[in-house]
């Protein structure tokens, strides 16, 4: 399994040869434990409205304390430069808008809240005082949608990956505070589906859910709710209809390469191995301009992946908004097969279920809670899935 710090944490960096090294090149030695990032609420109390971006980790778990306090939240769906308390400011793609009318929550209690984000999760937010921009789209545009507060069903037990059950569960509990309800297959057809507006099925095996289920999940993903399948929980959505993906059958074999040669039984194993992928980071591509592109400021995304499972991009042009490169190789082993079937492949494909939306994932975004690199990919499956317009799914 390939371990790289950089490409796991989505870090810009360059490599350094040895005679390029030089002592002068080191910081100040780390003592102890680093201090969490403090932000800062530039311009004070406003009386119009709050903007912040999409890009710190923590703005999820912001945003979620404002949406869960009854506070209306919008996001950009288009880049515009604002008039700030600090001055002008450009605003990408995902930047958050925190109207102060009309709301059902009071004003101080909204800045009493966006200075927790500014404390806790070390967010700038900027104070704005008038709706005009200078440039792009203006703040009481239709432009910025109306986010809902994630209500989250985590599908587990026996089938679902305990593993990447984990990663998710740790990921929304202990670090954004958005606690998912844990859900056994069995109890699905029990279960009051209305009560969630998101649905995540990790790495598994779902037929054992039972016909009634799975019409229930069909019907509630038609019904507005957004799907998230990751690694092999994508064979059970596309057998069921749900998402509109094609695997990757590599190319026909010639009349030569169908004959076949005998081989020793002793390197049958090592031959198997040999086409594993175990662990080995690959490079994609990202549309910076896709609600799962949100957040993000370069479009080379190194991805870990652990899997042989290709999918094909997406018919529609819109509908694969992460795909891997030409030469997709970042670091670790890959067989020269499975990195010619890899490439230019996608990475995510997004298929419009009635209303709702199938969000599947090639590769699981999570990994052993430590690959943070790709944890923005999945949060904004969560937040924005909801915003993804019907017309760009597959």
């Amino acid at each position: 399994s390939a371990w790289t710090m950089p490409y796991a944490f989505n870090l810009p960096f360059a490599e350094l040869e040895g005679r390029d090294y030089n002592d002068d090149l080191l910081g100040n030695k780390v003592e102890g434990l680093p201090e969490f990032p403090t932000g800062e609420v530039l311009g004070g109390e406003s009386d119009y409205a709050y903007v912040f971006e999409w890009d710190e980790y923590y703005a999820p778990r912001a945003v979620n304390r404002l949406l869960d306090a009854g506070v209306r939240v919008k996001v950009a769906s288009k880049p515009f430069t604002g008039v700030t308390a600090d001055g002008t400011h450009k605003f990408d793609y995902g930047t958050i808008l925190v109207p102060l009318g009309p709301q059902s929550v009071d004003r101080d209690k909204i800045h009493a809240l966006v200075q927790r984000a500014a404390d806790s999760d070390g967010l700038t937010v900027y104070s704005v005082g008038t709706g005009l921009t200078p440039s792009g789209i203006d703040l009481g545009s239709g432009s910025f949608e109306d986010l809902e507060k994630p209500s989250i069903a985590l599908l587990s037990g026996e089938g679902a990956s305990s593993y990447e059950v984990g990663e998710v569960w740790h990921l929304l509990d202990q670090r954004f505070d958005m606690p998912p309800t844990l859900f056994p297959m069995d109890r699905v057809e029990r279960a009051d589906l209305d009560r969630y507006n998101v649905m995540v099925m990790v790495n598994g095996n779902y037929d054992e859910l039972s016909e009634r289920a799975t019409e229930k999940i069909k019907r509630w993903t038609q019904e507005g709710g957004t799907l998230i399948t990751t690694k092999y929980a994508n064979n059970w959505a596309e057998q069921n209809d749900l998402a509109n993906i094609e695997y990757v059958n590599g190319e026909e074999e010639s009349e030569e390469e169908k004959q076949v040669t005998p081989k020793s039984y002793a390197d049958m194993s090592k031959a198997r191995g040999a086409q594993y992928i175990g662990g080995t980071i690959f490079n994609t591509k990202l549309d910076l301009t896709h609600p799962l592109g949100y957040g993000y400021n370069d479009e080379d995304l190194t991805v870990f992946r652990n899997s042989t499972l290709f999918l094909e991009k997406a018919e529609n042009p819109y509908a694969t908004p992460l795909y891997y490169t030409d030469n997709p190789l970042a670091s670790g082993y890959v067989s020269d097969e499975n990195l010619e079937k890899l490439s230019g492949t996608a990475a995510i494909v997004v298929s419009d279920v009635g209303s709702g939306r199938v969000i599947s994932m090639t590769d699981n975004p999570n990994f052993r809670a430590f690959w943070f690199g790709t944890n923005k990919l999945f949060m904004n499956a969560i937040f924005f899935g909801q915003t993804i317009d019907g017309g760009s799914g597959n």
